[in-house]
C-alpha cells in the first residue's frame, strides 16, 4: 500500500468514527430523553413542568412585547396555536378587543368568567359579539356589567 492510500484509509476511518460517534451520541441522547419523557407523561410532575415551560415562554414574550393578552393570566391558546400568530405578535387579543374584533376562544371564555383585564372591560361585549353575533350584544353587555361592575350604558 502506498502512502496516499494509507492516508486516505486513515482519514476515512477517522471520518467514519467521528460521524458514527456523533450519530451514536445523538441517538443515545434522544432515546434517553424519550424514555424519561415517556415515563413522566400523565404525571402531575410532568404537567407542572410543561406548565412551567409554557409560562416561562409567555413571560419572555410579554417582556419582548410580543404577547398582548386581554385576560389577567395570559391565555395559552395563542402560545400553542401557530395559525393564530404572526411574525411580530404571538398573542394580539388585547389589540383585537380594542379594535372591536374578537379575541381567541380561550380569552372569550375567561372574559365571560370574569377573568378579563378590567381596564378594558367596556370593549369586551362588542368585541365578543363580533364573533358570536350582534343579536347577543345586549346579553353580553349584561354579563360584562355583572362580572366587571361596568354599567351597560358605559360599554361601547
Amino acid at each position: 500500500m502506498n502512502i496516499l492510500t494509507k492516508r486516505i484509509t486513515s482519514l476515512s476511518t477517522i471520518s467514519l468514527f467521528t460521524i458514527g460517534s456523533i450519530i451514536g451520541g445523538t441517538v443515545s441522547f434522544i432515546a434517553t430523553t424519550q424514555i424519561n419523557h415517556d415515563a413522566e407523561i400523565g404525571s402531575s410532575q410532568y404537567n407542572k413542568e410543561v406548565t412551567a415551560e409554557k409560562n416561562k415562554g409567555i413571560k419572555k414574550l410579554l417582556a419582548e412585547g410580543r404577547y398582548k393578552c386581554c385576560i389577567t393570566n395570559p391565555c395559552s391558546y395563542c402560545f400553542s396555536d401557530p395559525d393564530h400568530q404572526n411574525e411580530n405578535l404571538v398573542c394580539g387579543c388585547l389589540e383585537s378587543i380594542m379594535n372591536g374584533e374578537h379575541p381567541c376562544g380561550e380569552c372569550i371564555g375567561e372574559i365571560l368568567e370574569g377573568n378579563g383585564n378590567p381596564l378594558i372591560s367596556e370593549y369586551f361585549a362588542t368585541a365578543i359579539a363580533e364573533e358570536l353575533g350582534e343579536e347577543y350584544l345586549s346579553t353580553l353587555k349584561q354579563i360584562i356589567a355583572d362580572k366587571y361592575d361596568m354599567p351597560v350604558d358605559r360599554q361601547l
